[in-house]
């Protein structure tokens, strides 16, 4: 059930944190992530503040994230100082539900304060419709909202977004942003409401923003000279890395991205493969876009990317100054505490959990997938047009 304000709270913030917020420069001390297990007890701590809300008990909320992470989105606010973690600000909670599920809520049959397991989309499947269950983002939605948005539509697009209202503000608010009552008596507080198509929930501010970013996978030499270049004026020149020690010998068997920013060349990040798990690494952002979120979007870039190929487990080497940047995508420090020093700096090892990805890279593939460029998976490739030419099977 809905219970918000539509303001956005604003602070000031230096240019690292301008990497949190992919929407407004201006609110850049705000993140949105899914929740952990371990922070369900926060999220109770809040709805406990709004009184007005009925929600389930703590032990259906707990079922229902263990089943399914994309459940609960967390909003965090950045500290002034980089001593303190991201606090949790608000939350968001969906029931993602398959089709009986959303037979049962459309029939008023679905028991919204405990939902059957049964019910319920399970981690990377496509559900049929999305509920919004409960929505604690005060003064923090017009920031907040379209990042999960954005998130969610990764397997949700298309799929229809239904609400209902706790409170007066809360049923002004969703008829101001597009929903519709079902039927004429669900124009009330605790009445069924429908947006419509998922992805149709956009902000327009959102939408420009975004569209100054694009990420690739180097996937030629100039890509790649491109990578190099970012990180050769990074890492040697402002923090006179050694040129053999910035090119370890690593480079070539490893997957670049580039991003940019307005089409120029911008940031970069390298990423290499172990048995079971990715090593994340060299994100480099050259000086004169440090104000924009180029880092987060070629961040986020190479972890959907390494999700797609299977992998679960991520791991890293920050330096202690940015160990609460890399927080942000669910990197941990590891408790074995490893001193690790290295081109002048100390690091801290640190590594996370990858959601699984609703559409992964598996060895059951369509095998055109396996031919196909790197990162390109979803579009045909050179080598299934050759397949217009009968077989000759030359010696």
């Amino acid at each position: 059930m809905l219970a918000t304000r539509a303001n956005a709270q604003k602070s000031g913030a230096n240019p690292t944190d301008s990497m949190v917020n992919p929407l407004d420069a201006n609110a850049q001390r705000i993140s949105v992530r899914r929740l952990r297990a371990d922070e369900i007890d926060r999220i109770l701590e809040l709805t406990a503040r709004h009184p007005e809300l009925s929600i389930a008990s703590e032990a259906v909320i707990r079922r229902v994230q263990a089943d399914n992470p994309d459940s609960f989105w967390g909003v965090f606010r950045s500290p002034d100082t980089d001593s303190e973690p991201p606090a949790l600000a608000g939350y968001y909670a969906f029931l993602l539900l398959n089709k009986e599920g959303d037979a049962q809520l459309r029939a008023r049959s679905l028991i919204r304060k405990d939902p059957p397991l049964q019910y319920l989309a399970k981690p990377g499947e496509r559900p049929v419709s999305v509920y919004i269950w409960v929505m604690v983002v005060k003064g923090l939605s017009a920031v907040a909202t379209p990042i999960v948005i954005r998130e969610l539509g990764k397997t949700c697009a298309g799929v229809p977004l239904l609400a209902s209202a706790a409170t007066p503000a809360g049923l002004n608010l969703m008829r101001r942003q597009g929903f519709r009552p079902l039927t004429p008596n669900d124009d009330a507080i605790g009445g069924l409401c429908v947006f419509g198509k998922f992805e149709e929930v956009k902000v327009e501010r959102a939408h420009r923003m975004e569209s100054r970013f694009k990420v690739v996978v180097a996937r030629t030499p100039e890509d790649t000279s491109r990578a190099f270049a970012i990180r050769a004026a990074v890492f040697m020149s402002e923090q006179n890395c050694p040129y053999d020690e910035e090119f370890d010998g690593n480079d070539q068997t490893a997957t670049h991205f580039v991003g940019y920013v307005d089409g120029e060349p911008a940031a970069t990040l390298r990423v290499r493969y172990f048995a079971d798990f990715v090593k994340i690494e060299r994100l480099a952002v050259l000086p004169r876009f440090r104000h924009t979120l180029i880092a987060k979007e070629v961040v986020n870039a190479g972890i959907d990317f390494c999700r797609r190929k299977g992998y679960r487990r991520m791991y890293g080497h920050a330096q202690k100054r940015l160990v609460r940047f890399w927080s942000r995508f669910g990197f941990r420090p590891m408790d074995k505490n490893y001193s690790l020093v290295f081109s002048d700096h100390e690091y801290v090892e640190i590594a996370g959990e990858l959601s699984p990805h609703g559409d992964p890279i598996t060895i059951h593939s369509d095998p055109h997938v396996f031919l196909r460029p790197e990162g390109a998976w979803d579009e045909p490739g050179i080598l299934e047009k050759s397949a217009e030419r009968p077989p000759t099977n030359p010696h």
